[in-house]
């Protein structure tokens, strides 16, 4: 077994031995995202969970940690990049153990990001038309392995998530970085229905109802001919 594949069933184990772990609640005690978590249990993740935050999560959940000796990330080799998700403002999706498979763009991966996860995610709905169609592919970099923090009129996929870490909504923003500190995510739409950005301060939502986490740098698109 392979270490991601190793490192993917730990965490199972142990969200399946603990009732009152949530992955939510795990991450906050561990001190990790939650995308740390939910990534690294989907199967076609491309990066091993290094093993310093393994440490973490194994001293939060008072366990030992897996048998993954691997510290470096490893990337599947891949001619094109992989259609990872469908992103699109409003569409609240389930969270489950695995991950939906939409094929292989045929967009390569940029070589300016070498040593990052990259892949491609398929615009649905009209909330960021003034960029992108309905059904376009965007070019998307793993923006927490970036490190990344959010710049003045990038394009970012914003990951929402509610019930407690059971739903999310993956969404295309543009960043706004205001005087006062306050960083905003707009969309860029001709629909009268997306009109309000997502504000962020101290790295805080202000609508508490909702976890919010930049997910994606997005750092190109593709408007496939067929």
């Amino acid at each position: 077994m392979d270490t991601a594949a190793t490192i993917r069933d730990w965490l199972r184990v142990v969200l399946a031995s603990r009732p009152d772990l949530t992955v939510k609640r795990w991450a906050s005690e561990a001190r990790v995202a939650p995308s740390t978590i939910h990534r690294a249990m989907g199967p076609n993740y491309q990066f091993v969970t290094s093993s310093k935050t393994l440490a973490k999560l194994a001293t939060a959940a008072g366990v030992a940690p897996p048998d993954a000796t691997s510290t470096e990330p490893q990337i599947v080799e891949a001619d094109f990049l992989p259609i990872r998700y469908e992103v699109g403002a409003g569409s609240w999706q389930e969270i489950t153990d695995t991950q939906t498979f939409f094929g292989v763009g045929t967009v390569a991966p940029d070589p300016a990001f070498n040593g990052f996860a990259q892949w491609l995610e398929r615009v649905q709905g009209d909330s960021m038309d003034r960029e992108y169609r309905q059904g376009d592919l965007v070019h998307v970099v793993d923006a927490i392995g970036l490190g990344y923090a959010p710049r003045h009129g990038d394009h970012v996929v914003l990951v929402r998530r509610r019930m407690d870490g059971g739903e999310m909504e993956r969404t295309i923003k543009e960043v706004v970085r205001r005087k006062d500190g306050a960083t905003e995510f707009w969309p860029r739409s001709t629909n009268p229905r997306w009109n309000s950005p997502i504000t962020l301060i101290d790295g805080l939502a202000t609508d508490d109802t909702t976890e919010v986490e930049v997910e994606g740098l997005v750092i190109g698109s593709y408007r496939p001919r067929r």
